[in-house]
């Protein structure tokens, strides 16, 4: 392993990232002799559950943006996007000057502004190695079309970013009885007894489920909990063997 390790935390909105990166940063600091340095980089966050060592709302926010240029929400999440892209160099070497061992980057929950606005090129220009962990909301994905465009959205982080990515289920303390359930869904192998609803969208789910399989390589996905803090040991233990000559995460 070549320190220091970036670990992205990628997903959609409410999946749980700003929470896992508080939760996994502080068992990482109590169970390892790991430093470790946590940064923000939404700019539309009123707070975030850690302190971070870089926060890119030292430099711009939505509500800024907004008073700014006279922009609605979404306007300005598009303005704070092309910011992010002019100095996305400039904010990886402030981060670089943060130190720490390991980094937990928090991105923005809006993926899209991330996956397309600079974050290909703020990876670049950081120094050590980086993985994406890449979040899984556990309520979303009890449903079979809810889990395949959840992992086709992970499949697309890899493919935008270039980064060893890493599926994490988290929020699993609200799975209830249902956990076995959801393990079948996420092997992705459905058929069509499975899908409650027919018509083109249980075919179109099924066929989808069955591209996955083919694209994405065999790895378990980690099951985390940020609030109970269950799965923080078999995380730090997945996102270092990302990088074993082996290659094998199953």
């Amino acid at each position: 392993m070549i320190y220091p390790l970036n670990i992205l935390l990628l997903g959609t909105a409410g999946a749980g990232k700003s929470s896992l990166v508080k939760t996994f940063g502080e068992w990482i600091e109590q169970n390892t002799d790991r430093g470790i340095a946590y940064v923000n980089l939404d700019p539309g966050c009123e707070r975030v559950p850690f302190k971070p060592d870089f926060d890119v709302r030292k430099y711009f926010t939505l509500s800024q943006l907004m008073h700014e240029y006279g922009l609605g929400p979404n306007g300005a999440m598009v303005r704070a996007a092309e910011l992010f892209h002019q100095r996305a160099v400039e904010f990886s070497r402030r981060m670089r000057e943060a130190g720490g061992d390991i980094r937990l980057i928090d991105t923005p929950g809006q993926l899209e502004v991330f996956l397309f606005h600079g974050g290909p090129e703020f990876i670049e220009a950081m120094d050590g190695t980086t993985v994406s962990l890449f979040l899984m909301d556990a309520e979303v994905v009890k449903e079979p079309a809810g889990m395949v465009l959840t992992r086709l959205l992970g499949l697309s982080t890899w493919l935008r970013l270039g980064t060893p990515v890493v599926c994490v289920l988290n929020k699993i303390d609200l799975m209830g009885d249902r956990g076995p359930e959801v393990d079948e869904i996420l092997t992705g192998k459905l058929s069509e007894h499975e899908l409650k609803d027919g018509g083109v969208g249980a075919e179109l789910t099924l066929k989808l489920s069955e591209v996955l399989v083919q694209l994405l390589p065999p790895a378990r996905v980690v099951r985390t909990s940020a609030k109970t803090g269950a799965g923080m040991r078999e995380l730090y233990d997945v996102v270092h063997e990302v990088f074993c000559t082996c290659g094998d995460l199953t």
